[in-house]
């Protein structure tokens, strides 16, 4: 049976040679890019017969990456049943298109769904185009270069040192300043930033800095996987005109001189959805965007059609539409409604625009996509309006889902939410075959007496949750 050893920089160090020479194109399955987002994902590591499988929690439930080295078919084999014998789902993050195409190729990992979210998709250049910036389309870049250059002189680019790092601490706290507004996860990037430049040594990384008249002005932060040059980092104090292209330039034209392999790209990853980063990203002209898949072999969700109406106790459960959008934002943006549904969409940071009526439906459209969730629209009528939700999510491999259901703070107390919760649970279980769960805050009393009347029975309880299971007749 496999193991996986949880997160250390140990752990992270011993998997080096096979993240190295992996051949994928996406900058999840990096050594700076696992340290620099471990915290929260419950990272660990299995490294069998010569073969490497990451996990982590992605969308609150474990997902592994498709297994890198020796023996990748016998992999497969071993983590079928870990994740039957653990009750856990067949979910591969950062799936590229290649590999996409192995797993869909695959008997062993079919039907499954899958998704990727462009805002998460990896920017990939040309390396020798990076080193030179020549032809006509890069006009802007060699400009702006020039910009620099006359008014600061020549670019002085070189690896940072331990000596340095009060300078770069000095130098982040003056960009924090420059960039006062920034949202959670911009916060917590630059936080994740200052923690990967204390190891870069450890985990082989290049850190290199530009300095004008002597004082650190920008740095960038990347490492070598593959053919690729991966850059994780990338700050410049934006008082200097055209820092940005003359630091991307430099520290290409650095890596080249210090790399031991030829090098065809750069990754300088996603532009997290950010409006301006994505102009900006697309103006250094990328060759292609390798996209990141989220696969789930298995899911229930695959026996969902498009459409569906569902009608039980006085309420119609149907798929989410694009006409509920608003409706679905108001439902996920009441905080006081959402607390013991464990949400508070402001701690959300993979919501990295403004909240509008896209936000939401967006998200549930890509899970619903993923097969990670099964998402229906509680209304009173088959065309009336969203007066709440329940979910079907949590899925592992043996058979399991769990249930969860929320209404709207205005048509609670009058038995929709039990009509809801009780009509899905048995559809679950005569149409898709699941065994259904569900919890609770202990608090939660009313939530409790719902669950009950559905037919569960209680399993377990800890210091937070409740925990049930429906009754099979």
């Amino acid at each position: 049976m496999l193991e996986f050893e949880p997160f250390s920089l140990k752990a992270l160090q011993n998997a080096l040679p096979y993240l190295k020479n992996d051949p994928s194109p996406c900058s999840d399955l990096s050594a700076g890019y696992l340290y620099m987002w471990h915290e929260g994902a419950d990272l660990q590591f299995c490294v069998w017969n010569g073969t490497l499988s990451v996990r982590q929690i992605i969308g609150e439930q474990p997902a592994f990456s498709y297994p890198i080295g020796a023996d990748p078919d016998g992999m497969i084999d071993e983590l079928t049943r870990y994740v039957r014998t653990h009750h856990l789902p067949l979910r591969f993050f950062a799936v590229d298109d290649g590999t996409l195409a192995v797993i869909r190729s695959d008997k062993r990992l079919t039907p499954a769904k899958r998704a990727y979210d462009r805002r998460w998709s990896d920017y990939i250049y040309s390396f020798e185009d990076a080193v030179t910036f020549k032809g006509k389309k890069y006009s802007g870049q060699r400009n702006h270069i020039n910009k620099f250059k006359k008014l600061y002189g020549e670019p002085d680019i070189r690896l940072l040192t331990s000596g340095d790092k009060a300078e770069a601490a000095e130098m982040l706290a003056e960009y924090k300043e420059e960039h006062p507004d920034g949202c959670a996860l911009e916060q917590l990037e630059r936080k994740r930033t200052e923690e990967l430049l204390e190891v870069c040594g450890a985990l082989g990384l290049y850190a290199a800095g530009l300095f004008v008249e002597g004082k650190l002005a920008a740095f960038s932060i990347g490492e070598i996987a593959g053919d690729s040059l991966l850059i994780h980092a990338e700050k410049a104090l934006k008082r200097y005109e055209g820092i940005y292209p003359t630091m991307y330039s430099g520290f290409v034209r650095l890596i080249a001189g210090l790399a031991d392999r030829p090098l065809k790209y750069v990754n300088r990853e996603d532009d997290s959805g950010d409006p301006g980063l994505r102009t900006s990203k697309t103006q250094y002209h990328p060759i292609r965007m390798a996209h990141k898949y989220l696969v789930h072999v298995g899911s229930p969700a695959l026996k969902m059609a498009d459409t569906f109406s569902i009608a039980s106790g006085g309420v119609v459960l149907t798929e989410i539409r694009e006409s509920d959008k608003e409706a679905y934002r108001k439902l996920n943006t009441d905080v006081q409604n959402n607390r013991y549904w464990g949400y508070d969409y402001r701690e959300d940071v993979s919501i990295t625009g403004p909240v509008d009526e896209n936000t939401f439906f967006d998200a549930v459209t890509y899970d619903t996509a993923a097969g990670d969730s099964i998402n229906f629209a509680v209304r009173l009528t088959e065309d009336g309006e969203m007066i709440g939700e329940a979910v079907l999510w949590n899925f592992t491999s043996d058979g399991t889902a769990e249930l969860g259901c929320r209404i709207m703070p205005a048509c609670q107390g009058k038995g929709f939410g039990r009509a809801a919760f009780g009509a899905v649970a048995d559809f679950a279980s005569r149409n898709l075959n699941l065994r259904v769960t569900a919890r609770c805050c202990r608090e939660n009393t009313p939530s409790a007496r719902m669950i009950a009347a559905c037919g569960f029975v209680p399993l377990r309880q800890d210091e937070k949750f409740c925990y049930y299971e429906k009754r099979v007749d």
